[in-house]
């Protein structure tokens, strides 16, 4: 594992890496707008000017046949002296509309922007300032970079926590973590997230989950104290990158893999969780963060019992915690549904099998609300410690 010293050395060595796709769609340059996708998670595949001031948006998965999440992010120019307002489709195979349109001036300030639907088109209105840009996208942009920047925000104790890469992916982009550790203490949290590169209310929920709990509100130093944890925000780097759909740049579903290990983004993790538990360490509980299209979190059962015969400590653990979030957040709907699949190659049953211990996927609904979102996560935290501590 390589320790970096800054966020600024880590930028740049993650801006360094490859990027060795044309990240410019197709027939997307007309006389008066130009659509664009030259930037990290950028995707579009061609476009097509259908008459005076509509265009249509095609978009392409990049493998045939996986889960119906057309994911798009574009950048629209006008390139006129003057101010125009034009039609745009967008126009996919199945499940267009999973991902509902957003605008952007290009600061962090996102707004929905009012659409209509199809089988398999969605289409909305712009109007744009003359000489302007302005970017598009399925859901906010949180790119490679931001990640990085992110983690080493974290930090409060020097001494405890630093920044490291557990290794690189398929396209050689650094496994940014978060390594928190205390010499009291073998216990392990592991939190993990954007498996799948589009799903980004999960990546909200979790970066407002690390953000409590890295800051200084006395709980949670009170916790650092007594736990390590791993924070692994962006397993899927390259799959960001691209503006993938679903999978990896090795066109690999990376949360089908944990069972084959065929991805050196699940076996980096994988080596290291392995080297975590041969030098003494134990992992307590581990949360793997989605989207879908309601807010549930998926579990094992209570009863479950690993390949070795060993049963996962605290078994009704997990279900209070659960419970108990509910009751708080008594406005928000949740739901949980247990399951064991073996051969599924999912992240909670390989945490179950190898390490005895609880995993969690924790789903957040595509369309929940932003406040919503982090207010189940800090009740996700509040919860999580006191059952832990």
């Amino acid at each position: 594992m390589l320790s970096l010293a800054s966020a600024a050395l880590f930028s740049q060595l993650s801006l360094q890496q490859p990027e060795n796709v044309e990240k410019e769609p197709e027939d997307c340059a007309f006389e008066q707008i130009s659509f664009t996708t030259n930037f990290a998670v950028g995707r579009l595949h061609h476009c097509e000017k259908t008459d005076n001031n509509q265009y249509s948006l095609y978009l392409e998965p990049e493998r045939e046949k996986i889960n119906p999440s057309p994911w798009y992010a574009f950048a629209i120019e006008n390139l006129t002296e003057e101010s125009q307002t034009i039609d745009i489709t967008l126009v996919a195979s199945e499940g267009v509309s999973r991902y509902k349109p957003k605008r952007s001036e290009g600061d962090d300030m996102w707004h929905p922007i009012p659409f209509s639907e199809g089988d398999n088109w969605l289409q909305f209105e712009l109007t744009l300032s003359a000489k302007t840009k302005e970017f598009i996208a399925g859901q906010e942009i949180i790119d490679n970079v931001h990640y990085i920047e992110w983690l080493s925000s974290l930090i409060k104790e020097p001494q405890q926590s630093e920044v490291i890469s557990l290794g690189v992916s398929s396209e050689g982009r650094n496994l940014a973590a978060l390594e928190h550790k205390v010499k009291s203490s073998d216990k392990w949290i592991i939190l993990i997230g954007r498996q799948h590169p589009p799903e980004v209310t999960g990546a909200l929920a979790l970066l407002h989950f690390g953000e409590i709990l890295f800051s200084d509100e006395a709980y949670v130093v009170k916790f650092r104290q007594k736990y390590n944890i791993l924070l692994v925000p962006n397993m899927n780097p390259d799959g960001v990158y691209h503006g993938n759909w679903r999978l990896t740049a090795a066109g690999i579903d990376m949360n089908r893999d944990w069972n084959n290990q065929t991805l050196p983004e699940t076996q980096a993790l994988t080596n290291y969780l392995e080297k975590l538990v041969e030098n003494g360490g134990q992992i307590e509980f581990a949360i793997d963060f989605h989207s879908t299209h309601r807010n549930v979190f998926y579990t094992m059962p209570k009863d479950y019992e690993s390949p070795s015969g060993a049963p996962l400590r605290n078994p009704h653990r997990v279900y209070d915690w659960i419970e108990e979030i509910a009751e708080m957040i008594d406005s928000v709907e949740l739901e949980y549904q247990s399951g064991n699949h073996p051969e599924s190659g999912v992240f909670k049953q390989f945490i179950a099998d190898e390490f005895a211990a609880h995993a969690v996927t924790y789903e957040v609904s595509d369309s929940e609300d932003r406040n919503n979102i982090k207010k189940v996560a800090e009740a996700a935290l509040v919860s999580l410690v006191n059952r832990l501590d």
